[in-house]
């Protein structure tokens, strides 16, 4: 038996696409800790006062992140288009034109909230304007990143990609709490994203020195402008669907509920995060896979295997040992949503299958049904959370709407399993 177990473990390990989400999922899992004790961290050493200032700003700055994610996602499409057929220089001239053009974006962004600095730090109840200098200072680099870690996603060097990863959350934490320990407070906190964003763009680079070298070759600007927009809005969508439930409570509930439904969403989304890793791997092998003409279902397949036993098990944990997970990470002052936490975590199971859906979908083709199906499940949200406006029809909602969007798609995925696959085609 013993044997059997350790056949079956070798030979996971020796499947590409099995290896590449174990490698993914470690550098995620080591990033997360890290931002983990950045946060630790800071409250330690900062005021509650200075805590709030610097997350509340730093929750500003994570709504740029669907920028980040579609940029990421487009260039890593198009980079396993180009070097499936070894179009190396066009890989290259992919890299100088988003470099171009994200830039300028960013720079666009960066004046125009300088400019509305004013009725931000308003609205923050912030005083000191430095702030938002040196935190939106990062934000044209915050850009360029990705463009260069999707190269690294789409040419599938997923151990370079796991050590960019880390080296952001590690060169934040260090020089974030370094520059806070030494007396500088919020802004050294926020410097810390600066630094983060400056060191991991070098060592990322640094990783895509033999694709430089290349000659640049001209792509097709209106074809990755045309999807990275549908991409934009895929990826809103998804965004809404899993940060709506917080907001609407936060309306609803009086302010100690809102807190509970706070807690309740954290501990779900632990299980919504932790195989994020999957959809990382699974979008550029399908999309390999597709460019070849070989079963890109398949690999599909697999990689809702390994959420299912990731999110399911975390399910099952949360169904029987509720009161102790609460306890180890809240504390007993939270014990009350207890009876809620499997049910939550049950919506987010779903949310993270569907995560892994859209991730293959995006790399086959542009699907309209892709964006309807998150569409949906956004106004299914709303409704079931208008409707009832309590605390478990709220979670419900999450059920019902991650549920309905999981099932639209797996029927657009189903229909697109023979979409350029060829007649002799094998895995």
């Amino acid at each position: 038996m013993r044997r059997g177990a350790a056949a079956f473990i070798n030979t996971l390990l020796h499947h590409d696409v099995y290896k590449d989400v174990a490698i993914m999922t470690g550098a995620v899992m080591v990033s997360n800790v890290l931002n983990y004790f950045y946060q630790l961290f800071a409250g330690r050493f900062l005021t509650p006062s200075q805590y709030g200032e610097l997350f509340s700003l730093l929750s500003l700055l994570y709504i740029f992140s669907v920028f980040s994610q579609t940029i990421n996602t487009s260039v890593t499409k198009f980079t396993t288009r180009y070097s499936t057929t070894g179009d190396y220089g066009k890989v290259k001239g992919l890299i100088i034109g988003f470099t171009k053009h994200v830039l300028i974006l960013g720079i666009v962004i960066y004046i125009s909230i300088l400019l509305a600095s004013p009725w931000i730090l308003n609205f923050l109840k912030i005083d000191n304007s430095l702030y938002l200098v040196v935190l939106f200072a990062s934000l044209p680099l915050s850009f360029l990143l990705p463009v260069y870690q999707g190269v690294l996603r789409g040419l599938q060097r997923f151990i370079s990609l796991g050590l960019s990863v880390v080296s952001w959350s590690f060169i934040k934490f260090v020089g974030g709490i370094g520059l806070i320990i030494f007396g500088y407070g919020v802004l050294g906190g926020i410097f810390g994203i600066l630094l983060a964003n400056v060191g991991a763009l070098i060592i990322t680079l640094a990783f895509l020195k033999d694709i430089l070298g290349w000659k640049s070759e001209k792509v097709d600007v209106p074809e990755i402008l045309s999807y990275g927009t549908f991409t934009f809005l895929v990826l809103l969508a998804y965004t809404v669907m899993w940060n709506l439930d917080v907001i609407m409570a936060k309306h609803y509930f009086s302010p100690t509920v809102a807190g509970e439904y706070s807690a309740l969403s954290v501990l779900g989304k632990i299980i919504l995060f932790a195989p994020g890793a999957v959809g990382m791997v699974i979008f550029p092998k399908a999309a390999e896979r597709f460019e070849n003409g070989g079963d890109h279902f398949k690999i599909l397949v697999r990689g809702l295997g390994i959420v299912l036993l990731i999110s399911g098990g975390a399910v099952v944990a949360y169904a029987l040992f509720p009161s102790f997970i609460i306890r180890l990470i809240y504390g007993a002052k939270y014990l009350s949503i207890s009876g809620y936490l499997w049910l939550y975590g049950l919506g987010m199971m779903f949310l993270s299958m569907v995560n892994v859906l859209f991730n293959y979908l995006l790399s086959i083709r542009k699907s309209w049904l892709t964006l309807l199906a998150l569409i949906l499940g956004v106004a299914v949200e709303i409704a079931g959370i208008s409707y009832t406006r309590t605390f478990i029809g709220i979670i419900r909602a999450v059920i019902l709407a991650s549920a309905v969007a999981f099932a639209v798609l797996i029927l657009d995925a189903w229909g697109l399993r023979h979409e350029g696959v060829s007649a002799d085609a094998s895995v």
